[in-house]
Formats: structure tokens, C-alpha cells, sequence
């Protein structure tokens, strides 16, 4: 390690912890260099955003020193560049800038007059008129399901209630019941979306084809020589079916919102354009 670096790492510690008290009351010319490649210096001030209050001085050494060492890299790579490279960027640089004010004052005008609020009305209308945007890409399903073991006395009481033909509250609570005395797993919830494919990796059922299991299963059980897998599916929807609105409601949201910061720009711009128009600002030179 050079000495000059060596004495940065002494340094840096201390001048970190004295740093946010003395920056304030220090003159700007009273910045001390902290690394110097060619004509380009690294001040202290320009570090000083670096520590971070509750490090240990060891660990605030390491972060500056890390900081220094790329600044150091990255100048010594510019410096060659300036003298090397004779290429006129300033319109590049004016592009970039209109670019971050436009960007800028868009950001404020959306801040200022969007309308966030969405009712669940306007969900469901561009649901419906937007079907081919909402097509699943697997099966997804709302299930429920008991694990057991095989030799349990109560698998015959769960298999039944499984297996109504109807399945609501009541049996909803009766199977509650019984999987919290019984089950060595479960899964309750049937009123939530799952990947098909996420229920196969709980409960074994092999289903070579999809659509056709959906359509002739609802009440399944699986066993073997330890446990048995009940498993009742609720509702279901195939690949290439439309996904449920309840499933798409945030990204609709999103869409609409993004559909009306577009708009707003748009008639911003066109207001813009008109004010500067009728205030005979605007002066086209070639046709």
C-alpha cells in the first residue's frame, strides 16, 4: 500500500466524525484535498455525504476509502479522455438537459393534477373491453385440501364432508375443525387464486392434461402407504381463458393511471402549444 493511501485511511476516520460539525461554519475555501489525479481534486466536502451516522470509524474508512479509490479510477480514465478525445458533446448535453427539464416539469404537472381516484366501476368497464389483455398463461385454481395419515379414524368423516355435493359455511367450519385435529397439513383458503402447478407441489395429483382433469375433478383424495391427500376444487379457470378480475384489479389500476399521465402531458402540451401560439411565439421560418 502507498503511503499516500496509507495516510488517507489514518485520516478519513477523523475527519468524518468532525465533518458535520465543522462543514456548516467552514469556509469554502478551507476544504482540505482528499485525492488528486492530474488538475482534478476530491475534497473533503465532496465526501461528506458519505458518513453515515451509528458506523463504526472502521467501517466509515472502508466506504470512503472504497469512494476514493473509484473516483481515482474514474478520473485517471477521463483525464486521458480529455486529452484524447476531441469530440464537441455540448449538444448532447443540452439534449440531456431539456430532457430532464421537460421530464421535470411533466412530473410536476402529474403530482399536481392527476386524478388518483379510481372507482370499481371503471375496473370493471375496462375489464370487460379489454378482454385479450387479461388471458392466463397456466391454470389457476381456488382449492382447499387435508393431509392425513392413511390409518387416521377420522379420514372417512373429512372424505364425506369433502365430497358434498355442495360446499359451503357450514361444511367450510366442519372441515376447519376437523383438519385442526386430525391434518398434519392444509390449506383452507377458498377464496384465493392459486397456480395450479403450486397445489400439484402439495398435494400429488397427476394431471397430464389440465383441462380435462379441471373439468371431470372436484373432489379428489390420493393416498398412499402413510398419508392421504383430500382435495376439493372450488372453481377453476384453464390456460388461454381470461385471468379473474379480482387478479387483475391492481394492474388495471396501474393502467388506467398511466393511461390518464398520458393524457394529462398530452392536453399540457397542447395548451402550452396554444398559449405560445396565440401569443405569437412561436415563428416558423421554413415551410
Amino acid at each position: 500500500m502507498s503511503s499516500t493511501r496509507l495516510h488517507t485511511k489514518i485520516l478519513i476516520p477523523a475527519a468524518l466524525a468532525l465533518l458535520a460539525l465543522t462543514m456548516c461554519n467552514r469556509p469554502a475555501d478551507d476544504s482540505q484535498v482528499v485525492a488528486q489525479v492530474y488538475d482534478h481534486k476530491l475534497m473533503y466536502d465532496d465526501i461528506a455525504g458519505l458518513a453515515v451516522e451509528g458506523l463504526s470509524p472502521d467501517d466509515s474508512a472502508a466506504i470512503v476509502d472504497r469512494y476514493i479509490d473509484q473516483w481515482i479510477m474514474q478520473t485517471v480514465v477521463l483525464s486521458k479522455a480529455e486529452k484524447n478525445v476531441k469530440t464537441d458533446f455540448s449538444a448532447e448535453l443540452q439534449n440531456y438537459k431539456n430532457s430532464l427539464l421537460t421530464h421535470a416539469y411533466e412530473q410536476k404537472i402529474v403530482e399536481q393534477m392527476l386524478d388518483t381516484v379510481i372507482s370499481d366501476g371503471e375496473i370493471t368497464e375496462y375489464y370487460e373491453s379489454h378482454p385479450d389483455d387479461f388471458q392466463l398463461t397456466s391454470s389457476i385454481v381456488k382449492a382447499i385440501y387435508v393431509k392425513m395419515p392413511t390409518k387416521s379414524k377420522a379420514l372417512s368423516k373429512l372424505r364425506s364432508v369433502m365430497s358434498k355435493s355442495t360446499f359451503g359455511d357450514d361444511e367450510l367450519l366442519e372441515l376447519q375443525h376437523l383438519a385442526a385435529k386430525y391434518a398434519t397439513d392444509s390449506y383452507l383458503d377458498r377464496d384465493t387464486w392459486i397456480p395450479f402447478s403450486s397445489l400439484q407441489m402439495s398435494v400429488p395429483v397427476k394431471a397430464y392434461n389440465e383441462e380435462l382433469f379441471l373439468k371431470k375433478n372436484r373432489s379428489i383424495v390420493v393416498a398412499d402407504d402413510t398419508n392421504s391427500y383430500l382435495l376439493r376444487i372450488i372453481e377453476y379457470r384453464i390456460s388461454s381463458e381470461r385471468s379473474p378480475i379480482e387478479l387483475q384489479y391492481d394492474n388495471i389500476k396501474a393502467m388506467i393511471l398511466n393511461h390518464r399521465k398520458v393524457e394529462l402531458i398530452r392536453k399540457m402540451q397542447s395548451d402550452l402549444m396554444r398559449e405560445a401560439d396565440n401569443g405569437g411565439h412561436i415563428k416558423r421560418f421554413v415551410s
